[in-house]
């Protein structure tokens, strides 16, 4: 499945954007981890907490990264959701990203950085909306801890490709408490019965996979898992990224949502470059990344 040979585009564009300013000292701490740890005396050092679990499958897993000098009032959540076609990938694709993130000095200690796995489709189980309700639970889990870890649970998201559409989702669908700042969204899929016709070959077969039916068969669930049906005055700013050549996830997904969000009068950058599902440089990914990280910045003061 092509998802799964992008997954490592963006976490690679993140990496060569903020390498030269990447220390080497590192603390980690694996699973599984009390909690309370999180809470030093001025919280002077960072942690890294390792497959902390916010469900009982072992893909509800996440990595947390703590920087050294945080506080609820200046340190923010900085949430990753990996790709791979609902099916694939793993966030230790974003693993080295978050390690030089966290001792960059120009991120830290703005910013805690979260790495979420989720339970993948696989042999009929993990159909939709399964992705979803993971999600659902894994920001629950970093809101509820919050303040023990020392960190406010304002939060931006950033998501390729199926992590995009995860993303986007859980921002327009779910996030009552506003906690949800903004969202960073690489090559997403917005409309997934859009996503079902327009697709290139293999595209419709995952989507009955995923969901469990093609559109004709339940209409519903492509809906009910399609970010564009949430897009609301009350959605969180957003950040779109997307190759103009892109076949995969043709870039009239990030059409519809641009147009969406302009009609609701949302805040947001719709970055296209010339390029397919992925980024077409290492100038394109330093000019998005620069781009992206000064959006997320704004809209976590």
């Amino acid at each position: 499945m092509m998802f799964r040979s992008w997954n490592r585009i963006l976490p690679c564009a993140i990496l060569l954007y903020i390498l030269p300013a990447c220390k080497n000292e590192s603390a980690s701490q694996a699973n599984p981890v009390d909690t309370t740890l999180a809470v030093s005396p001025g919280a002077k050092q960072e942690l890294i907490l390792l497959n902390q679990h916010y469900g009982d499958d072992s893909l509800q897993t996440m990595d947390i990264y703590l920087p050294a000098g945080r506080s609820p009032r200046r340190t923010h959540l900085m949430v990753f959701v990996h790709g791979g076609g609902w099916l694939g990938g793993d966030k230790s694709d974003f693993t080295v990203a978050c390690e030089g993130l966290l001792r960059n000095t120009t991120f830290s200690p703005a910013f805690a950085y979260v790495n979420i796995n989720y339970r993948l489709v696989k042999d009929g189980k993990n159909k939709f909306p399964a992705a979803e309700e993971d999600l659902v639970a894994a920001m629950n889990y970093m809101y509820a801890h919050a303040d023990s870890f020392l960190v406010s649970p304002s939060s931006a998201l950033i998501g390729a490709s199926a992590g995009a559409h995860l993303t986007t989702l859980i921002a327009y669908k779910h996030n009552e408490q506003k906690h949800i700042k903004c969202v960073v969204s690489n090559w997403g899929p917005y409309d997934l019965a859009r996503m079902y016709k327009e697709g290139s070959s293999g595209v419709p077969e995952l989507m009955q996979l995923v969901l469990g039916a093609t559109p004709a068969e339940n209409p519903e669930i492509y809906a009910v898992s399609s970010p564009a049906t949430y897009v609301s005055s009350d959605s969180p700013p957003t950040f779109l990224v997307h190759g103009k050549l892109d076949t995969l996830v043709r870039i009239a997904q990030g059409m519809e949502l641009d147009s969406a969000l302009s009609k609701h009068k949302i805040d947001h950058v719709f970055y296209t470059f010339d390029g397919y599902h992925g980024y077409s440089s290492e100038q394109v990914a330093n000019d998005a990344a620069d781009k992206m990280f000064n959006f997320i910045a704004k809209y976590t003061k």
